[in-house]
């Protein structure tokens, strides 16, 4: 224990792409955590660094699309995703982890198990892990799309968004702001984009 709970920040070359990761070291076993759609690796500071000061080797990082990692045109179904964790975990040399997936990381952890039905210790599945959106009762990707899309606030200041979390939210400290700016892209003149 009394790990520093600080993580090392990475950039590994996975099946073309560079994803970002967060890395916490430890001798115990290892946890990786997924992230939601539309997320980042910062969602699970909190969680990382309670098991990282238990001794755990920690690992988040932002799947392909997401984060700080490559942003590529193509490659965003299961199939990639699973196979990006999976040379993750290989690059990484983490064997047998816990994984731990939120929303539609859930999903990727929960497709990771049916791939690889020997390549992890334990599941976690945080309000997540089985979500048929083609179940819904609209059932096109079309109407999904439209239905889940973020609001529109590419050109908002960052200052506006921080003062709106801020005010709603009790919680949020400024370590929690910064996960979820995480979600954004910082333009040279102080705005977002989605």
């Amino acid at each position: 224990m009394g790990n520093s709970n600080l993580p090392i920040e990475l950039r590994v070359q996975v099946r073309g792409l560079k994803l970002h990761v967060r890395h916490w070291p430890g001798a115990g076993r290892p946890f990786v955590l997924l992230h939601g759609l539309s997320s980042n690796a910062r969602t699970w500071d909190g969680v990382a660094g309670f098991l990282n000061r238990a001794g755990h080797r920690v690992v988040a990082y932002d799947q392909r699309g997401h984060g700080r990692s490559e942003k590529p045109d193509t490659g965003y179904s299961f199939e990639d995703v699973t196979a990006d964790l999976h040379e993750l975990l290989c690059a990484l040399e983490i064997e047998m982890p816990v994984l731990a997936g939120q929303s539609w990381g859930g999903n990727v952890v929960l497709d990771y198990s049916a791939r690889f039905p020997s390549g992890a210790s334990g599941v976690v599945l945080v309000d997540g892990g089985f979500i048929e959106l083609s179940s819904r009762p609209e059932g096109t990707w079309e109407r999904v799309s439209v239905d889940l899309r973020p609001p529109e606030i590419d050109g908002m200041a960052r200052t506006v968004i921080e003062e709106y979390f801020v005010s709603r939210y009790a919680f949020m400290t400024p370590d929690r702001i910064e996960a979820v700016m995480g979600n954004f892209e910082l333009q040279p003149d102080g705005t977002i984009r989605r």
